[in-house]
C-alpha cells in the first residue's frame, strides 16, 4: 500500500490502481486503463469474490453453476494476495 501526503492510499498492480477513500464511508476507485469505477466496500467485495470464482472456474475450465466452496476460494484468496504484482 502507498501512502503519500495526508491520508490517501492506493494499490497499484500492472495494469489496475485502487484508491482508497476513508474519508466518510470506506469506498475505492478502481482504475483500469482509462475507466474509473467508484465501489462501495460491499459491491467492491463482492467483485472480488465474483472475480475470484470467474478465475477458479476458468481454470478450472468448468461451466458447472454450483458454487465453489469456501475453502477452495479461501485458499484461492490467500494465493492471490501472496502473489507478487
Amino acid at each position: 500500500m502507498k501512502r503519500a501526503k495526508g491520508k490517501r492510499m492506493w494499490e497499484v498492480g500492472k495494469s489496475v490502481q485502487v484508491d482508497i477513500c476513508a474519508e466518510e464511508e470506506v469506498g475505492f476507485v478502481a482504475t483500469i486503463g482509462r475507466v474509473s469505477i467508484w465501489l462501495t466496500k460491499a459491491e467492491a467485495q463482492d467483485m472480488v469474490a465474483t472475480l475470484t470464482r470467474a478465475l477458479i472456474r476458468s481454470a478450472a475450465k468448468s461451466d458447472d453453476k454450483t458454487d465453489l466452496s469456501p475453502l477452495a476460494l479461501t485458499a484461492a484468496l490467500q494465493a492471490i494476495l501472496r502473489s507478487p504484482n
